[in-house]
């Protein structure tokens, strides 16, 4: 099958704030902790969520974000496995983030953050989860370069 992508670049004004704990959750384990079927609800409010994201992305609107990454899908579920990550997103979006969800089927944590608030986030992290790693880093706009020999 074909896929089919526009490119959006990110501004350098925002920030990826990520957790990584030390603690590994196993993609097998949590995939098998999901439903086998979800409601029309469901993915009506996923679907919507994740068009409201796309375009708030595209706009350059980053208000919304919050609502926009909110899922019915898998993230509390497999968050379970690891409660801390209740916490870790609640603190994030208290101190500044714009948006703060699992990253795949996790362990690690995903943040957005506007550049000018990605060091206070980082910090508040740090205080609670001195044992997990936090890390600001950059949007690659860029992906993987292949260079021909």
């Amino acid at each position: 099958s074909r896929v089919f992508s526009v490119k959006k670049e990110m501004p350098s004004a925002l920030k990826a704030v990520i957790v990584i704990p030390n603690v590994h959750m196993s993609t097998n384990h949590s995939r098998g902790a999901l439903p086998k079927k979800y409601s029309k609800e469901e993915a009506v409010y996923n679907l919507s969520r994740s068009s409201l994201l796309s375009a708030l992305l595209f706009a350059g609107n980053y208000d919304m974000l919050r609502v926009a990454s909110k899922d019915k899908f898998h993230q509390d579920i497999r968050m379970k496995n690891l409660p801390e990550l209740f916490e870790v997103q609640r603190i994030a979006l208290e101190n500044g983030a714009l948006m703060s969800t699992l990253s795949g089927s996790g362990s690690s944590f995903f943040s957005m953050t506007y550049a000018d608030d990605a060091e206070r986030v980082k910090r508040a992290l740090e205080a609670a989860f001195g044992f997990f790693r936090v890390e600001i880093m950059s949007f690659d706009n860029d992906g993987l370069i292949c260079q021909k020999s």
